[in-house]
């Protein structure tokens, strides 16, 4: 930084750098009152320097009151600055309370050298800014707080209770304004004294303990407690949201004629399967869902539920990630095929439970479903392969075709289906006879033909010697005859395409 040494180090400093930043810039080490006292002799008819001087926090005394005595009153800027300083003498700011700039009159309002006289004429100023501006100041007097608690603006009351130091009454009389945004500046954000936390949690104004809740810093245990017991069962529910309920509490919820308490209660983790049971049978089928949604459900009272005809429960039943394998199981022979498509759908099914959904349903519902969603299933029943190979849905027919179960009847159907898709899969199916398998290595579709021709070279596998004295004895006639053959499985593959 600069040294100043004199005035003109001073002017040249505030040309370059500003007003603003300049009086930054020098509040420590303060500037010595010789410059300051120099600037303004040489330039006092500048209003760039003399605003630099109002705004300098350190300015002398007598140099601030021979300033605003021969003040211009059009000039703002310098006496917004005068109004703001602390060293601003009592004759200035007694001076500067009824000027006509609602911005000069705004900074010394956040002025804490105001005496009583100046509080009590700007109290009642005719701009809200300037009243909710002296409502925060740290010097004005308790009565007028009071006075100001009844203002007319909103902005001036929540000013008021966004005061470090609050009276008690005050606060109270904040707290029960019809004004929202009033009572939640009190009850909210300020950093009241406990026993005022405690008075409103033990009230039945349900306002300000719903506000209470939202409190910025977390509250007192007593007043917790006092608010677990609150008249109003939203409050309740919600200062209990966060905790773990007791056996008590529990048996409170679940016994509430109150609807939204059991459904509360119900939405809870770790529920005992007593509890569980009460909700599993409550009257509202509100309640029953959210039970039957649980994580935590218990597995007797989701079979209980999966065993009842209330189809809401069932259905949350059906979409609940955390039952167990045998509740699914329940629920894939559910009579109604809504349920059991629910199922369906999810990702932890295994082969149990799709021979359930696909082969022992009287409905092919769930089946065409699976068909349509691609499930990696093969085992599927003959009834249920018969039906689903004369639908007039290739998806559905196709499906079929990979079952092992199969008719012959049915197999020659699907050889000479029109829809590739369903002649692909069935190319696949190990249970095809030769002829159908040349059959389907003379299709006009490519990877119809492929695929035939590797299921008939796995069956031809299959049907090559694995003994060993089988192959000794090939061997060994073959070493005999003195001629080099092919070996036996490429032989019959060759004579296969060859026909």
């Amino acid at each position: 930084m600069v040294q100043i040494n004199t005035s003109d180090d001073l002017v040249a400093q505030i040309d370059a750098l500003g007003v603003a930043d300049t009086v930054k810039a020098h509040r420590k080490p303060p500037l010595p009152t010789r410059i300051l006292r120099d600037l303004y002799e040489l330039y006092h008819d500048q209003d760039t320097y003399l605003e630099f001087l109002t705004n300098y926090p350190l300015i002398p005394s007598d140099l601030a009151d021979l300033i605003a005595s021969e003040l211009d009153p059009s000039k703002t800027a310098i006496a917004t600055g005068l109004a703001g300083n602390p060293r601003c003498p009592q004759q200035a700011l007694n001076r500067l309370v009824n000027h006509q700039e609602v911005t000069v009159r705004h900074a010394l309002a956040n002025n804490p050298n105001l005496t009583p006289k100046e509080f009590q004429i700007m109290v009642v100023d005719d701009n809200p800014f300037v009243r909710a501006a002296i409502a925060q100041n740290t010097s004005l007097p308790v009565h007028l707080q009071f006075l100001l608690a009844d203002d007319a603006s909103s902005a001036v009351r929540i000013a008021l209770a966004g005061r470090k130091t609050l009276d008690l009454d005050i606060a109270v009389h904040l707290a029960q304004s019809d004004d929202t945004a009033v009572r939640a500046a009190v009850i909210i954000h300020c950093g009241l004294d406990d026993e005022l936390l405690q008075l409103w949690a033990d009230g039945d104004n349900l306002r300000q303990q719903l506000l209470l809740l939202r409190h910025k810093s977390a509250l007192p245990n007593n007043t917790q407690t006092a608010l677990h017991f609150s008249p109003h069962s939203f409050v309740c529910r919600s200062a209990l949201a966060e905790q773990a309920l007791s056996g008590p509490e529990m048996l409170f919820f679940a016994e509430s004629d109150d609807t939204r308490d059991r459904i509360f209660l119900a939405e809870q983790s770790d529920l005992p399967a007593s509890i569980q049971r009460i909700l599993a049978q409550d009257a509202s089928p509100k309640v029953r869902r959210r039970l039957a949604a649980n994580g935590s459900l218990h597995e007797s009272i989701a079979l209980h539920i999966a065993a009842s005809s209330d189809l809401g429960s069932c259905r949350a039943l059906a979409k609940n990630p955390s039952i167990s394998d045998e509740v699914i199981a329940y629920l894939c022979g559910h009579p109604e095929d809504e349920i059991a498509l629910l199922i369906a759908y999810r990702d932890d099914l295994n082969d149990t439970h799709r021979d359930l959904l696909i082969n022992q349903r009287d409905s092919l519902t769930v089946a065409e479903h699976c068909a349509y969603l691609e499930v990696d299933y093969t085992a599927i029943s003959e009834p249920v392969v018969e039906q689903l190979a004369q639908s007039d849905a290739p998806t559905l027919r196709t499906f079929s075709a990979y079952s092992p179960h199969v008719s012959g009847r049915v197999r020659t159907r699907l050889v000479t289906d029109p829809s590739e898709q369903v002649r692909l899969a069935v190319a696949s199916n190990p249970t095809l006879d030769d002829t159908q398998l040349k059959q389907l290595c003379a299709d006009s579709n490519r990877e119809v033909v492929f695929a035939a021709e590797d299921t008939y070279t796995a069956r031809l596998r299959e049907r090559s010697p694995t003994k060993d004295t089988d192959t000794s004895e090939c061997a060994t006639e073959t070493a005999h005859k003195g001629s080099k053959r092919k070996p036996a499985l490429f032989n019959k593959i060759v004579n296969f395409f060859g026909e």
